[in-house]
C-alpha cells in the first residue's frame, strides 16, 4: 500500500536545524516522515499554510502524566486528569512527551494509561534504583547486568531510565550491603547500560558536588535550575561548568503558579507532603511548593542565559509544561532572555537530543513528521511571538493530523505511534530474578517498609 503524501504549502517555516528561520517554503511528508520536496510526485493532500508558522512539533523531555502515584494525586485534587494534560500539550504544539520514569511494578499500567489517551508520541523511562543491580555490582558482573537490562528494556518497551540517586545508602533493616559512592557505582552502571536506548536521567537534586567527577556522556540532568535554591548540595555554577561533553540537561525554571514537587525520599522521611510506595527502596513524595518566579532570582536568570549555548532543553518546575496555566506569559518571559531561535532550539531539537531521538524536533528530510502550525505573530516582539506560539492551530504526529484548533478536534494516534514492548529472541526469564529476589522490589522488603510509609 502506497504511503500517503501531503504538502504544507506556502507556510513561513521556522526550523533552526535546517537553517530556515522565517522564509516561505513548502514541507513535504510521505507516510510518517519528512521528505525532500523533489521526491514527491503524486500528492494526496495539500495543507494551505499561508499566513501560518510551520515548525517541528515541540518535545517535553521531563514530563510526568501517568506516573505511579498520580491517581492518588488526582483524587486529592492536586493533579489534572491525563486527558486534560494531553489536550493542553496538543493545543501548545507538542508532538512528543517523555514520561521520565515508571517502576517495574507500574510500567504496564503507565503505558496502558497512555494508550487510551489521544495526543502526542510517548516514550517512557524506567525508574531503576541502583539497589536493583546490587547482585551484579557485588560480583562486578557488568556483562550479565547489561544482558538483563537489554532484555528488560526490550520487553517493557521503555526508553532510558530514571536513576533516583547515584549511590547506595546502607539500611541494615532492609539491605545488607555497605554504602557505595557514585564514584564506585556510576561507571559500572554506565557500562551495564551501554547501548540501551534513551538517556540515563539523574535528578539534579540528588547530586552531590563529589558526584560530578563521574558524570559522563549519555547522562541527562533533570531540572538543573533547582540547584539555585537554598540548601542545594551541589552549587549550580559547579554543575553548569560540568555539563557538556555529550551530557545534557533541562532547566526546570520556577514559574509563579501552584505546583507540586515530586521527590524520592527514604521511608523514614515522613514529615509533610503525601507519600506513596511505588515499588522501590525510596518512596514518592508529593509536596506543594511556594510560588516562585525565575525572573526574581539572579542565579536562575543566569542559568537560563547560560543553558541554551550548552544545548540544554527547556522544562519547568511544574513537572509538565502542560501544567503551566499562563503558557503565553511563560513564553514571553523566556523570550525576553532568549530569542525566538533559542526558544525553538530548546523546546524542539535540544529536547529531542536529550532523549536520544535524532529524528524529532526538526524538519530535515528523514525526520518523523511531527509538525505544528501556528498563526504568524502580528508583531516581531517577545509579546507578539508569545501570543502566536501559545496556541497551536493544527498538529500532526507521524504525518497524521491529531489536533485541529478550529474544531477542537483531538484524534487518537495509531497504535504504532506508542511505545510497545517485545520480548527479544532468546528471551531468558531467569535474568529478571535478581530484580525480584533480594532487591528493592521483593515483597518482603515492601512489607517491612509498609508500617513506616506514612499516609498511603
Amino acid at each position: 500500500m502506497r504511503a500517503k503524501t501531503l504538502i504544507f504549502q506556502s507556510g513561513t517555516v521556522f526550523d533552526p536545524v535546517t537553517g530556515c528561520e522565517g522564509s516561505t517554503r513548502d514541507i513535504a511528508v510521505c507516510g510518517d516522515r519528512i521528505v525532500a520536496l523533489e521526491h514527491v510526485s503524486d500528492v494526496d493532500e495539500i495543507v494551505d499554510a499561508s499566513g501560518m508558522l510551520v515548525t517541528a512539533a515541540a518535545v517535553d523531555c521531563a514530563a510526568h502524566v501517568a506516573f505511579p502515584g498520580v491517581w492518588a494525586l488526582r483524587a486529592a485534587g492536586l493533579f489534572p486528569d491525563g486527558e486534560v494534560l494531553v489536550r493542553r500539550y496538543a493545543e501548545r504544539g507538542f508532538g512528543h512527551v517523555h514520561e521520565s520514569w515508571a517502576t517495574l511494578f507500574d510500567c504496564g499500567t503507565v503505558q496502558a494509561e497512555w494508550a487510551r489517551m489521544p495526543g502526542p508520541d510517548i516514550s517512557v523511562g524506567l525508574g531503576l534504583p541502583l539497589y536493583d543491580l546490587t547482585t551484579w555490582m557485588e560480583a562486578q558482573d557488568a556483562a550479565t547486568a547489561h544482558t538483563a537490562l537489554e532484555h528488560l528494556w526490550a520487553t517493557l518497551g521503555t526508553h532510558g531510565c530514571y536513576l533516583p540517586e547515584p549511590r547506595l545508602r546502607f539500611r541494615d533493616d532492609v539491605y545488607k550491603h555497605r554504602e557505595k559512592s557514585a564514584q564506585e557505582l556510576v561507571p559500572f552502571f554506565l557500562e551495564a547500560c551501554r547501548g540501551v536506548p534513551g538517556p540515563i536521567v539523574l535528578p539534579a537534586r540528588s547530586l552531590l558536588r563529589e558526584d560530578l567527577e563521574v558524570l559522563a556522556p549519555g547522562i541527562h540532568v533533570q531540572r538543573a535550575a533547582l540547584l539555585t535554591e537554598q540548601g542545594a548540595a551541589c552549587p549550580f555554577s559547579v554543575l553548569a561548568d560540568a555539563i557538556g561533553f555529550g551530557m545534557s540537561a533541562d532547566l526546570g525554571l520556577a514559574w509563579p503558579e501552584k505546583a507540586v514537587e515530586l521527590t524520592w525520599v527514604p521511608p523514614d522521611d515522613v514529615s509533610g507532603g503525601r507519600l506513596w510506595d511505588v515499588g522501590s527502596f525510596l518512596l514518592l513524595k508529593a509536596s506543594p511548593v511556594p510560588e516562585k518566579d525565575f525572573r526574581d532570582e539572579e542565579e536562575a536568570a543566569r542559568f537560563l542565559a547560560k543553558g541554551l549555548p550548552e544545548g540544554w532543553a527547556f522544562s519547568c518546575r511544574q513537572a509538565n509544561l502542560a501544567l503551566v496555566q499562563d503558557w503565553e506569559g511563560l513564553i514571553r518571559a523566556v523570550l525576553e532572555v532568549w530569542g525566538v531561535r533559542e526558544w525553538f532550539l530548546a523546546t524542539r531539537a535540544q529536547a529531542a537530543r536529550a532523549l536520544g531521538f535524532s529524528d524529532r524536533g526538526h524538519l530535515a528530510p528523514g525526520a518523523r513528521a511531527n509538525v505544528a502550525l501556528y498563526r504568524e505573530p502580528e508583531e516581531d516582539t517577545a509579546a507578539g511571538w508569545a501570543k502566536a506560539l501559545s496556541r497551536c492551530e493544527r498538529l500532526y504526529v507521524g504525518g497524521r493530523e491529531i489536533f485541529d484548533g478550529r474544531r477542537g478536534l483531538l484524534v487518537p494516534p495509531s497504535p504504532r505511534d506508542r511505545c510497545v514492548g517485545t520480548a527479544p529472541e532468546g528471551f531468558r526469564a531467569e535474568l529478571f530474578a535478581p530484580f525480584l529476589d533480594g532487591m528493592s522490589l521483593r515483597p518482603e522488603t515492601l512489607r517491612r517498609l509498609a508500617p513506616r510509609a506514612g499516609e498511603p
